[in-house]
């Protein structure tokens, strides 16, 4: 690492130096010549493996920009100097900036990147030790995040729609009331199928979104011994909703307690739950299922229940899917889910939260562990002047 004095006297030199040359040539060509972003050929996690196993940790000035997370903009940064040249190469999330103190060409832009990447063979061992020091995530969705807000989308859509209800005229003795009347069973008729789809939705994703819930806990938590035994594991994961719940305790850290069994909010998931394979499966029982009761003698429908035909035709598309019954499984489900997580100790409830928040987290594969790895927002930046790999005019076949 170079000293403060270093790092002053280098910078006082670069900028009374560097910046008329480099405005120059932008100025010339419209773009710098001193400056190329690489985003196709080389892969970051190389070339920092690589410089980190060559010459050590990070010495570029943006280090003393970088705060201790994932959070920055420019993650590595080094300063190397050959002869009387500077080279400054940086890292971002999936480019790797490389800046020098002379212009140059494309093809000496090709022939230096061409032989960053010949010279990881002078250091592949090293590189490769390097390389297997770091820790290595996969990042995955978070089915639970986007499950719960596909919910709470259908049970917002649901609410709004029960607090626009609209009423038929009781009487059609004028063109005034016809026309209101046509109009608001048009509007009706969008509302009761909008309402079905969105019930129907919510009814079929609840116990979707609670079993992804229960899953998260597992693989956030579950014992090393359990979950490197495959079949410990797989019995585990593919038991029954109950005998799932039962095992949390005794198969994964962070619980204080098993789960109680009596409580209102256990009993009230269970009927959710035990409902949800009729539902998914697609299963048809028309008693259970019915609307209502028709009559015939012959080919003569008669109907039990009187009323105006088309407002009865709706009221049976909400009944199929009672917006109240689903709002009352929905808001179950979660209450009880919010439950599970009391019988964790309160560490383990604040890192679940965070990883239960996090739409896309990482999977440590060695050490089999669940975190937040990165921020939860992406970041590109495009700087005036300033060209890629890709965009040089020059043929990447031919090395």
């Amino acid at each position: 690492m170079p000293t403060k004095a270093e790092m002053t006297a280098y910078l006082d030199r670069f900028s009374k130096e560097s910046p008329k040359k480099s405005k120059k040539a932008r100025k010339k060509n419209g773009y710098s010549r001193r400056s190329l972003i690489v985003r196709t050929t080389l892969r970051p996690v190389d070339v920092y493996a690589y410089l980190r196993a060559r010459f050590g940790t990070p010495n570029g000035i943006h280090n003393f920009f970088r705060v201790d997370s994932s959070d920055n903009w420019i993650h590595w940064d080094y300063n190397l100097r050959a002869a009387d040249a500077d080279l400054h190469i940086s890292g971002t999330s999936r480019a790797v900036h490389m800046t020098t103190t002379e212009d140059l060409s494309d093809e000496q832009w090709k022939e230096l990147i061409v032989a960053l990447k010949a010279d990881f063979a002078n250091t592949g061992k090293a590189k490769s030790t390097m390389l297997r020091s770091f820790e290595k995530f996969v990042v995955f969705q978070n089915k639970f995040v986007a499950l719960a807000n596909l919910c709470a989308e259908h049970h917002e859509a649901i609410v709004d729609s029960a607090a626009h209800s609209l009423a038929l005229p009781k009487t059609m003795n004028s063109r005034r009331e016809m026309r209101r009347y046509h109009d608001n069973i048009r509007a009706m008729n969008k509302r009761a199928f909008g309402l079905y789809t969105h019930c129907l939705s919510l009814r079929l994703l609840t116990p979707i979104m609670a079993e992804a819930f229960i899953n998260m806990l597992i693989l956030t938590f579950c014992k090393d011994t359990i979950r490197e035994d495959k079949a410990s594991f797989d019995q585990f994961v593919r038991a029954k909703i109950p005998e799932r719940l039962d095992l949390l305790y005794e198969h994964c850290d962070g619980f204080i307690c098993p789960i109680d069994t009596k409580t209102e909010a256990y009993r009230d998931f269970m009927r959710v739950m035990n409902s949800r394979n009729f539902a998914i499966h697609g299963n048809v029982d028309p008693v259970r299922e019915q609307i209502e009761t028709v009559y015939f003698e012959g080919n003569r429908p008669l109907f039990a229940d009187g009323g105006d035909n088309i407002l009865k035709v709706l009221e049976h598309m909400e009944q199929i899917n009672r917006p109240s019954d689903v709002i009352r499984d929905y808001e179950a489900a979660h209450g009880f889910l919010h439950e599970i997580t009391t019988y964790l100790s309160p560490q383990s409830q604040g890192f679940f939260a965070e990883v239960m928040a996090d739409p896309y987290p990482g999977y440590e594969v060695r050490k089999n562990r669940v975190g937040c790895i990165l921020p939860d927002y992406s970041l590109s930046t495009y700087l005036e002047g300033l060209r890629y790999d890709d965009e040089l005019n020059v043929d990447w076949n031919v090395m």
